[in-house]
């Protein structure tokens, strides 16, 4: 592993800061009212320092939209790895704990809510999606792998199914974060997309 300089070093302190700076302004005071003069000041930089990481604001909400949604796939990863974990793995019990893991991520926390919901009128339903289908989508696809090679899982297409599985998630995600009771929201929305994906288990096992 090659040891970073304390050039890049500082280059990524100085990155990172502008991240959770950004982070806070734009829950706090949304995305249109933040300004790169904010984001600057509040990460106690230079403005040129900001545009030296990132070419615009969207740029910097792309980023911070990443880091929101990686930590909340980082959780259900370790979720996934519980029920898959030793000679007695449970893919079907793993498959329900991540949708519970991923949707109650966002019932839990406001902060996520808030750019879920800004997101894609800020970067656009595609880019949204492609952030998504990069950091989650291989881990639905590994979880209906794992039920295929257990023989528990429907004659059905792998990449069609996971597909349309996850575009369910992220839409019952994008539905609880803009109801008035996102914990209320979550339960039936988690309810949902648990029947759905049970459906694709096959009938002997389920």
């Amino acid at each position: 592993m090659a040891v970073k300089s304390r050039r890049e070093e500082y280059a990524a302190l100085t990155r990172a800061a502008l991240v959770e700076a950004a982070a806070d302004l734009f829950v706090r005071d949304g995305f249109d009212v933040t300004s790169v003069d904010d984001i600057a000041s509040a990460a106690r930089v230079s403005k040129g320092a900001v545009y030296h990481h990132f070419p615009d604001k969207k740029a910097i909400f792309d980023e911070v939209f990443r880091v929101s949604q990686k930590e909340i796939v980082a959780g259900v990863e370790d979720d996934i790895a519980a029920g898959l974990k030793g000679a007695d793995r449970q893919p079907q019990l793993a498959a329900v704990k991540a949708v519970q893991g991923f949707l109650d991520s966002y019932v839990k926390d406001e902060r996520k809510r808030s750019l879920l919901k800004q997101s894609a009128g800020v970067l656009g339903v595609q880019r949204c999606r492609a952030i998504d289908d990069d950091l989650a989508l291989p881990l639905v696809i590994g979880l209906l792998e794992e039920l295929a090679d257990r023989g528990e899982l429907q004659d059905v297409s792998i990449k069609t199914a996971a597909s349309v599985i996850f575009g369910t998630l992220c839409e019952a995600a994008t539905s609880l974060a803009i109801a008035d009771d996102p914990e209320q929201a979550g339960h039936e929305a988690t309810q949902v997309v648990i029947y759905m994906l049970l459906g694709l288990v096959t009938s002997s096992t389920s």
